[in-house]
């Protein structure tokens, strides 16, 4: 199955529902390391669904941001 990718902060803002400045921190802490496929220095390319892994796992005493739900996939047997 492909894998959903993001270019750029801006994009993946727009998609989780957030602030640019969000996805930037989180970036800038590292909680988005593992969801990160390419980042050349100017583009940033995530992984979507890595991402809502990522942030799925954030310790406990970190604030929580509501993001937007990941689009349902039709799985068919």
């Amino acid at each position: 199955m492909p894998r959903t990718t993001i270019r750029g902060n801006k994009a993946l803002a727009e998609a989780l529902g957030v602030h640019p400045n969000t996805v930037s921190r989180w970036r800038n802490e590292g909680r988005l390391d593992k969801a990160v496929i390419a980042d050349t220095g100017r583009v940033i390319i995530y992984d979507l669904e890595a991402v809502y892994e990522c942030l799925s796992t954030t310790p406990r005493d970190a604030p929580q941001t509501k993001l937007k739900q990941p689009p349902q996939q039709n799985q068919t047997p």
